[in-house]
């Protein structure tokens, strides 16, 4: 019974994932679909450099609820908490990458992955952010900003994470962490050949 709650819970988190705002609104207000242009991702920064800084700033604040919003979901069930919760918080990750709502072609899960974090533990998810934006600051690349606070988040939680479930906690970070550097290989390429592309807050224009 445990094991198929479980199952549930991530299938109820991986469902809230596939809900991927870059193409929703894209195709609603733009009738622009992300990923046809620019990355061809569908995350919030393609959807900044194509579409534009506002609905750019939207997506990234809508992916980033989508693992707290499951999160809190599966915290309404009174039934092995905090564990669940934290499974599908996770999985939504899994759903913005592959969102089975848009023929598996999503995004990379940073900003899913980061709500998560901010569930694990707040402040873990505020030192990760703030290592992420100092990297964007100083170069103005937003992979080298996402895969660096990425990579900081296990080790955060080693640190500040006192619970009793913090063996799970940090294997669902790494996980989280493993999959975003991945989905970045393109990236780190393009960051090695120095052709990685510099992020601008003007609207693309075609």
């Amino acid at each position: 019974m445990t094991y198929l709650y479980y199952l549930l819970t991530i299938v109820i988190g991986y469902l809230i994932g596939s809900l991927n705002f870059s193409i929703i609104i894209g195709k609603i207000f733009y009738k622009t679909d992300v990923r046809e242009h620019g990355s061809k991702n569908a995350g919030a920064t393609n959807t900044l450099r194509t579409l534009g800084t506002v609905p750019g700033i939207i997506v990234f604040l809508l992916d980033t609820l989508k693992a707290v919003i499951a999160f809190l979901i599966v915290s309404l069930i009174p039934y092995n908490r905090p564990v669940a919760a934290y499974l599908a918080a996770a999985a939504a990750s899994i759903g913005h990458n592959y969102p089975v709502f848009f023929g598996f072609k999503g995004g990379k899960g940073v900003t899913v992955s980061l709500g998560a974090l901010f569930c694990f533990h707040p402040l873990a998810g505020l030192l990760a952010l703030s290592a992420a934006i100092v990297i964007f600051i100083t170069t103005r690349y937003v992979s080298l900003g996402s895969m660096i606070g990425t990579a900081t988040a296990p080790f955060l939680l080693i640190w500040l994470y006192k619970g009793e479930h913090k063996p799970l906690v940090i294997i669902l970070t790494v996980i989280l962490a493993a999959q975003i550097i991945i989905r970045h290989k393109n990236n780190i390429k393009n960051l090695i050949n120095h052709t990685e592309r510099k992020i601008s807050l003007k609207k693309k224009q075609d």
